[in-house]
Formats: structure tokens, sequence, C-alpha cells
């Protein structure tokens, strides 16, 4: 049987919470409004100064969910790949990269999971090099989010 190590995305790996990461790029690719970054901004805080119990992270799951549906899948996609390097590499830990490491160099599978979608998610993984990335599977219809 494998060996496999499990890390969080959010505030693991990443210094901030991969969801809010990319407001800015959404908000210039016109995905979301000011109103939405602005909120997106304060949550961030709230979320870096004192963490998140289990009613504020379904209250943003809510919330996120709302705000997604209608985005085009393509789109985002397409945002996270353009703004990836520039986004993610300055929140990256640098001890979690050599925890990372590490593990590969021991033959463990490594694997991370985060609350944000798998489209965002599964980029980031491929970027620390991790075998697999969990994040919310977000329904999609003719190519656009549901909310579900």
């Amino acid at each position: 049987m494998k060996t496999a190590a499990f890390f969080d995305l959010d505030k693991t790996i990443l210094a901030r919470s991969s969801s809010f990461a990319f407001a800015r790029p959404f908000y210039k690719g016109g995905l979301i409004g000011r109103s939405d970054v602005i909120r997106s901004a304060y949550a961030q805080f709230v979320y870096l100064a004192s963490g998140a119990d289990h009613d504020q992270m379904e209250s943003m799951r809510t919330y996120m969910s709302k705000l997604v549906t209608g985005w085009d899948v393509d789109k985002v996609k397409q945002i996270v790949a353009e703004t990836l390097d520039e986004i993610v590499d300055p929140m990256v830990y640098e001890e979690a990269i050599k925890l990372i490491e590490d593990h590969k160099a021991r033959g463990h599978a490594v694997i991370i999971i985060s609350s944000s979608g798998t489209d965002v998610v599964e980029p980031i993984g491929q970027r620390l090099g991790v075998d697999i990335a969990i994040g919310t599977q977000v329904a999609v219809e003719d190519g656009h989010y549901t909310g579900e």
C-alpha cells in the first residue's frame, strides 16, 4: 500500500484563500463587479485574521455558489491559466514546497484538498507538482456554472 500525504490548500500551502486569490483577475475579466471585489477582500481579511468557523464557511460557500452562477467555464479556466504564476507563486509557503518535495522524494502520493472549485484547485495542484488536487465540483450546464 502506498503512503499518501494530504495537505489543505488554503492557509497551509497558500498564505491566502485560493477562492479569493483570483478576485482581481476575475474582475478584470468581467466576471465579478466592484462590490464583489470589496466583499472578497473583506472576507479574505477576516479569514486571514481569525480563520473561519463552520457557519462562516457555509455562508461563504453559499455566496460563492451564487456568485459563479452563469460564469463561462472556459473563461474561468483561461483567466486562471493566464494569471496562475503571478497570483499563486507569491502566496506559496516555502516550507510547504519543501514538504511536498520531501514526500514526493520518498515515493509518497501528495494530495491537496480545498473547498475552492476544481477549476482553480487543479491548476494550482499541477503547478505545485502534486499527484491529486481535489476541489469542490460545481455543476456545469451548457458550458456555464449552475451554482450547484
